[in-house]
């Protein structure tokens, strides 16, 4: 006979990294960010708050489990998941990464499927979530950006 167990609901929490010249003059910037045990990373956003500017060219970002993974979120083209063949990203721009163009979120089941797959960003220990900046052309104007992170916490039953 089945039991049951009533629990308080899943909740969410968001971490905020800054990153002063966001942009490098060539390369890339990475950064990390700590992601709680049972959780999994539900949205990332990216709030542009100083303007970058590069020579025509594209900004892309992705997220992943090693530093140069895109489990999380992918760029399905290349560097141009933030700005595609431009100069800048004006300020107070806001990217909500899961509608982004080209752009791949770790997908959740289906349900149409012989076996569902586990969640590629559920984490059932703590771990670090590696992120990169990427660009295709140098920057004159380094900028400023804030990556927020949403993680949805379980229960560890």
């Amino acid at each position: 006979m089945a039991t049951f167990k009533s629990l308080q609901g899943s909740t969410t929490q968001a971490t905020c990294i800054v990153i002063d010249d966001a942009v490098t003059a060539s390369g890339n910037t990475d950064f990390s960010v700590n992601q709680p045990a049972n959780t999994l990373v539900e949205e990332v956003y990216v709030r542009v708050v100083e303007s970058p500017t590069i020579t025509s060219g594209d900004i892309g970002l992705t997220m992943g489990y090693t530093q140069s993974g895109s489990e999380v979120v992918g760029n399905t083209t290349g560097v141009d998941n933030l700005l595609d063949a431009g100069t800048t990203m004006v300020a107070n721009a806001v990217f909500k990464m899961t509608g982004n163009a080209n752009t791949s979120f770790a997908a959740f089941a289906t349900g149409d499927a012989t076996t569902a797959p586990a969640h590629a960003a559920y984490k059932s220990e703590a771990t670090t979530l590696f992120g990169r900046i990427a660009t295709s052309t140098a920057a004159s104007v380094l900028g400023k950006l804030e990556i927020h992170v949403v993680f949805r916490h379980f229960h560890s039953i």
